[in-house]
């Protein structure tokens, strides 16, 4: 499925209150808190836009044109949102899987964790590999910090391929809405 398409189908489900499928007996994770700011303001700002060429542009054609354009990107703003709603991280009995914008990024054997604390880091709020640590945060940084006993293999999704980026991580910092939840599950490891 192509990046359009996943984002339509996410819009979808998350209109509808679902989420994608998970593996049987997986406890989701989410990481949506604060997500909701800069695309409601993005919202808004079409909005006045709209009116405001209604307002200036003489021909009706173009009005309905700019009108279509602008309603068209808010779909596909909120249908990227979308994305991290409807795939939420997820934890099973024996994996942990991490995702970002509908991917999974990492899937972290849960024997392999030593350990997961709560720890609040507000200097990166987009996704990145740095050094052996993956980054994984919303708009506040990260809140949360995964302890490998091994590195593993991860891959960071980009729009655009030269800004992907993968590489062995023995660490990671990610935002959920409920850290001391997740740090509840994750230390129930053999």
């Amino acid at each position: 499925m192509t990046l359009s398409g996943a984002k339509y189908r996410a819009l979808w489900l998350w209109l509808r209150g679902r989420d994608a499928v998970m593996e049987k007996g997986a406890v989701a994770v989410r990481s949506s808190g604060g997500s909701l700011v800069l695309p409601v303001a993005f919202g808004v700002a079409t909005v006045i836009e709209m009116a405001v060429l209604h307002l200036l542009v003489p021909w009706m054609w173009l009005r309905v044109i700019l009108a279509v354009a602008s309603v068209w990107s808010l779909v596909a703003l909120f249908g990227y949102l979308a994305l991290d709603r409807v795939h939420p991280h997820f934890v099973t009995d024996t994996r942990f899987v991490v995702r970002q914008s509908g991917v999974v990024v990492a899937s972290i054997d849960r024997e392999l964790m030593e350990s997961a604390v709560q720890v609040r880091r507000f200097g990166t709020t987009t996704p990145e590999i740095e050094g052996s640590r993956l980054i994984v945060p919303n708009l506040d940084g990260t809140n949360v910090d995964v302890s490998l006993r091994q590195p593993i293999h991860v891959e960071l999704p980009a729009l655009i391929p030269r800004y992907r980026q993968s590489g062995l991580v023995d660490r990671i910092s990610l935002y959920v809405d409920e850290p001391a939840d997740l740090v509840g599950i994750l230390a129930k490891v053999s």
